[in-house]
């Protein structure tokens, strides 16, 4: 779909970047993901990023299904996948950024 949504843009990299985030987000660094069962760094990083910014957002955010989870819950099962669902190498920054998100979201 972001294929065909993004094919006239004159903008490669950015449609290939697109197309990555949306195709591999679901993959896990350990190899247990779909829909490819890719692992480390066989993911492109920007997938790896979105993993991280996609279940945080699942986690601290109200659905249909369940209600949003505490900052530090979702930060305590984030932390936990590192290494196996998410690139322990971004860790860093997902740390770096989490007092932004947080703020993003009380915002909401």
């Amino acid at each position: 779909m972001v294929h065909e949504i993004l094919r006239d843009m004159d903008n490669e990299a950015f449609r290939r970047i697109a197309e990555n985030v949306a195709h591999y987000h679901h993959e896990r660094v350990d190899g247990s993901g779909y829909p490819e069962g890719l692992k480390g760094g066989q993911i492109p990083l920007e997938a790896r990023i979105m993993a991280i910014a996609d279940v945080y957002d699942a986690l601290v955010s109200k659905r249909v299904y369940k209600e949003k989870f505490s900052f530090e819950k979702a930060d305590r099962i984030i932390l936990e996948g590192m290494g196996t669902r998410f690139d322990m190498g971004l860790k860093e920054y997902y740390e770096e950024a989490r007092p932004r998100l947080e703020a993003y979201y009380e915002s909401e």
